[in-house]
């Protein structure tokens, strides 16, 4: 295990609320995003033999997210705050790598399941995408985005609802959204008729939810070349993470990746960044271990 890995774990560990989560900032609030990321690089990171610390942390950030659960099945962003609550997919992730919250997990699917993207017909949009395609909203009642969409796709992947038809119209709307010039914006793909550039972060949440539910083809290819290009000069946590963990998912993963993610760690450390981002160097960090976690099969890996 790298230095840096190590280093980042124990700050992580310290950084945490006992028998709750993590915050934004350091020594903020719980809240639901960062507790999450943090758990799943953990247990991404994990040594062998595994430590009882790890086991005791995701057990009580598990509990805590149990706690705070609406009766509808909805996880809010942080306590006190019920909506809006695209992290109900977060949660969900969390709960399905441990033994237990069945019923916790049993509800979760089933208000992921209820929340939609509010879709209208195509028609003389100021955007490029079909907007009839139904996925999921940052925030109940409004249109479909890119990330909660992939989120959404990934745990209910996670939980067996492969063949279910609103996972399938979450893909169709991933794959609506991909830009013809490779990779993926936040939410659209042209806004009055011009095109957006696509973003590292959101296509590493498309070609992760894709992965092992879309065949290899021009969608895929497009998005690792754009990655390859972009991630180089690349050292936003967030943006550096997602990039890689999409390119681990279809076997494109650059030798030199370990070497970009030490970058980003050193002046997080430096700067004392809000720990959740060192929570995403770290699952980019752990590879298949990482993939195995959120439940994607790994492809073999490119030589590159």
């Amino acid at each position: 295990m790298p230095e840096w890995v190590q280093s980042a774990r124990e700050i992580l560990f310290r950084a945490g609320i006992a028998d709750r989560g993590w915050g934004y900032r350091l020594g903020a609030a719980p809240a639901v995003e960062p507790t999450v990321l943090a758990c799943l690089s953990l247990l991404a990171t994990e040594p062998h033999p595994p430590q009882d610390r790890t086991s005791r942390t995701i057990a009580a950030a598990c509990g805590w997210l149990a706690s705070i659960q609406a009766s509808d099945g909805s996880v809010g962003v942080a306590p006190g705050i019920p909506q809006p609550d695209w992290t109900t997919a977060y949660a969900l992730l969390l709960w399905s790598t441990q033994k237990g919250f069945e019923s916790q997990r049993r509800r979760a699917v089933e208000r992921l399941l209820d929340v939609e993207g509010l879709a209208f017909p195509k028609g003389e949009d100021p955007v490029g995408h079909d907007t009839s395609l139904v996925g999921w909203p940052w925030v109940a009642g409004t249109h479909s985005w890119l990330e909660p969409t992939s989120m959404a796709v990934l745990a209910l992947q996670r939980e067996g609802q492969k063949s279910h038809p609103r996972l399938q119209e979450g893909l169709k709307v991933i794959r609506d959204r991909a830009l013809p010039t490779g990779g993926w914006n936040y939410g659209n793909t042209s806004a009055f008729g011009n095109m957006l550039r696509a973003q590292p972060g959101p296509t590493g949440h498309a070609l992760l939810a894709l992965a092992g539910l879309e065949p290899e083809g021009p969608i895929i290819d497009r998005a690792v070349d754009y990655l390859h290009a972009s991630l180089p000069g690349t050292r936003a946590p967030r943006s550096l993470g997602w990039g890689l963990l999409g390119l681990s998912a279809w076997g494109r993963m650059p030798q030199v990746a370990e070497e970009w993610l030490a970058e980003a760690h050193a002046p997080l450390v430096k700067r004392r960044e809000p720990p959740y981002l060192l929570a995403m160097l770290l699952l980019a960090a752990g590879k298949e271990q990482t993939l195995q976690v959120l439940g994607v099969g790994a492809k073999e890996q490119i030589a590159n």
